[in-house]
């Protein structure tokens, strides 16, 4: 009967353990960082101390986050359409961490591809 209890309390520790490390950020920079990372990320968890939380990620670059800034890029197209179809507005980059899908309006996408001001304007260069 004690014994089933301490291999209980062996699990149960074991995976509290396994749950800090992934969930809570740690307070230090680990000794090898790149396999610490690639680790994180293969894993699906937050990456570590120092990278954008889910809510930035969410507020920034986020569905809604391009839906804000949306009106600037596309006047024409009504709110409700917008609203149901993020692709005529925004360019899908990727996920991040816990499978946020990461969102940039036309705008931004065209800056950071290098293409000039010129072009966006509608002028030809």
């Amino acid at each position: 009967m004690i014994i089933k209890y301490a291999i209980g309390l062996a699990v149960l520790l074991a995976v509290a353990a396994f749950m800090s490390w992934a969930f809570l950020p740690a307070r230090y920079l680990p000794s090898n960082r790149a396999r610490y990372l690639r680790l994180r990320l293969h894993l699906r968890l937050h990456p570590g101390k120092g990278f954008a939380t889910v809510f930035s990620l969410w507020l920034y670059r986020g569905r809604l986050a391009a839906l804000r800034r949306s009106r600037r890029i596309r006047r024409s197209l009504p709110l409700w359409l917008r609203l149901l179809n993020p692709h005529v507005h925004s360019v899908f980059l990727g996920r991040a961490h816990y499978r946020h899908r990461l969102r940039v309006p036309l705008e931004e996408h065209l800056l950071r591809t290098g293409i000039t001001a010129g072009v966006m304007a509608g002028k030809s260069v």
